[in-house]
């Protein structure tokens, strides 16, 4: 599949699902579906914006750009990562007040939610998996995580079946947070220093230099 189909795909199944999470986490009492809702809208919202430079990046080089639109989509992939660092930011914030006051959760509807979840993430992951460009494999990235995060989220539900430990939807929003900006982070300065073209790691520069004279 073309990137620029792959990476819509992305953004359509992403934005569906957020809006159904957000009404399934109101519903549910689950701040940490809740917030994982407005991850995932924050995130359709950057794969929207990559989409469309995707797009933009397969134009042809001309008298504008006479080397062609494909840092258009190393420019998706910043803007994605960045949007990304904020959401998690946003959730780590929300969620440490919510640690002092935990609430009951529907845990039956998570697991349900949870399994339903899984399900699209690894399908978006599949779609987005074959392409090739950098935009492409950030939201790869974030939809594998996603999957990881539900996982837990089953788990969490399970637990709540049996117990009362209603602290553990807070706390888990919390991890899945910091694992997410533990990725998102390095990818993002990553892809920034070819964005900038920054000289590849492991080349040094003097050596380069040495043999050409």
């Amino acid at each position: 599949m073309k990137a620029k189909y792959a990476v819509w795909v992305a953004f359509f199944l992403n934005l569906t699902y957020a809006i159904v999470e957000f009404i399934a986490g109101g519903i549910f009492g689950s701040s940490a579906v809740l917030a994982d809702s407005v991850h995932d809208l924050v995130d359709a919202i950057a794969i929207g914006i990559s989409a469309f430079l995707e797009t933009i990046s397969n134009r042809e080089e001309d008298n504008q750009y006479t080397l062609g639109y494909k840092r258009f989509s190393l420019l998706g992939a910043v803007v994605t990562a960045v949007i990304l660092v904020t959401g998690s930011v946003l959730v780590i914030l929300e969620n440490v007040t919510k640690i002092l006051h935990p609430q009951p959760v529907n845990d039956e509807g998570i697991l349900w939610l949870g399994i339903i979840a899984i399900t699209i993430n690894l399908l978006a992951s599949l779609v987005i998996g074959k392409g090739k460009t950098k935009n492409e494999s950030i939201l790869s990235l974030h939809f594998l995580e996603d999957t990881l995060g539900w996982v837990a989220v089953i788990l969490m539900a399970i637990v709540l079946r049996f117990t009362d430990w209603y602290i553990l939807d807070p706390l888990l929003s919390l991890v899945i947070s910091f694992f997410i900006l533990s990725k998102a982070l390095p990818r993002f300065w990553s892809t920034l220093k070819i964005f900038l073209d920054a000289v590849p790691e492991g080349l040094d520069i003097k050596q380069v230099k040495s043999g050409l004279e």
